[in-house]
């Protein structure tokens, strides 16, 4: 409990320069935006006649779990050690560790500000 409320802290610190640096199109995971808001951003860029015809919407398959912890250790603004040991972490599923090799933590509050960063 005391980890993931550690890792809220960090979450509220991160989001203000994730929200500055990120995307300014991206919609997901961030706080105050919603699908509403993505619609309106495509009418927006979609209505004009030289505009695309055609929308691709996708879930890349596996991109939590291959994001690079070295571009991830480069890029974040939070002490290397603590973004360290939240990336090398691990798992428990049904009382066996299993070890972290690489990609982030699905589900851990600081996940989405540490994604949302410009690649």
């Amino acid at each position: 409990m005391k980890d993931r409320a550690m890792q809220t802290l960090y979450k509220l610190a991160l989001d203000p320069i994730a929200e500055t640096t990120g995307d300014p199109n991206s919609y997901g995971f961030r706080e105050k935006r919603s699908p509403a808001d993505a619609i309106a951003q495509c009418f927006l860029c979609l209505r004009q006649k030289s505009s695309a015809t055609a929308i691709l919407e996708a879930d890349i398959r596996g991109c939590f779990d291959n994001i690079s912890f070295e571009w991830l250790m480069a890029n974040i603004p939070v002490e290397k050690g603590i973004v360290k040991q939240w990336l090398k972490a691990g798992y428990i599923e049904r009382n066996v560790y299993y070890e972290t090799k690489d990609g982030t933590p699905q589900g851990s509050p600081v996940t989405p500000p540490t994604i949302l960063q410009k690649m």
